[in-house]
């Protein structure tokens, strides 16, 4: 708990000295034309991560959740969300990232498009052949291992009360305390 704790702080003290990421975009095999493409991230990637004993099995949706939580630790923080999420969504987002890639091994500076068309790639192969479109230069613990890890959704708590936050913010915005009232 305590680990958390430091290291959001430390994102937060950070985000404000990073220079924003390139934008990322979802692979068309995603998208929905009815549904805005960030609310659908949120909306999937919160309900992954809140059961992962649900996802036991489904590697290939544990994949695309993870994917749209790329999607979304760049995205938001850059700005580039259509609605305000107040100042503690982003960091925890990019809190998020940092858990899930320590546990599939994927470097922090591992391109985010790069991870993100890698596991929806994995995700939609015919079935058997997701692992062999995990490239080890991105997912460094190999293709097979990283389709198990997949396959065995831990609990990951950043990862679940960060999107969980981020869904809540998005419906009904941010809390009254975070809004900036100004003098």
């Amino acid at each position: 708990m305590r680990s958390s704790v430091i290291l959001i702080a430390a994102f937060l003290a950070l985000s404000g000295c990073a220079a924003p990421l390139a934008p990322v975009t979802l692979p068309q095999a995603l998208l929905r034309p009815t549904q805005e493409p960030m609310d659908m991230a949120l909306r999937n990637a919160a309900g992954t991560f809140a059961a992962p004993a649900r996802m036991q099995g489904h590697p290939d949706q544990v994949a695309i959740a993870v994917a749209e939580l790329e999607y979304l630790a760049v995205e938001i923080p850059a700005g580039r969300s259509p609605r305000d999420l107040g100042s503690l969504v982003g960091p925890g987002l990019q809190a998020a990232r940092h858990e899930v890639r320590q546990w599939l091994a994927i470097p922090g500076n591992a391109p985010p498009q790069a991870v993100i068309d890698a596991l929806v790639s994995a995700a939609t192969a015919p079935a058997g052949e997701g692992a062999a479109r995990l490239p080890r230069s991105v997912f460094t613990a190999g293709g097979e291992e990283t389709w198990s890890r997949l396959a065995a959704l831990p609990r990951l708590p950043q990862a679940n009360s960060a999107t969980q936050r981020a869904v809540w913010q998005w419906d009904f915005g941010p809390p009254q305390e975070l809004l900036d009232t100004g003098p």
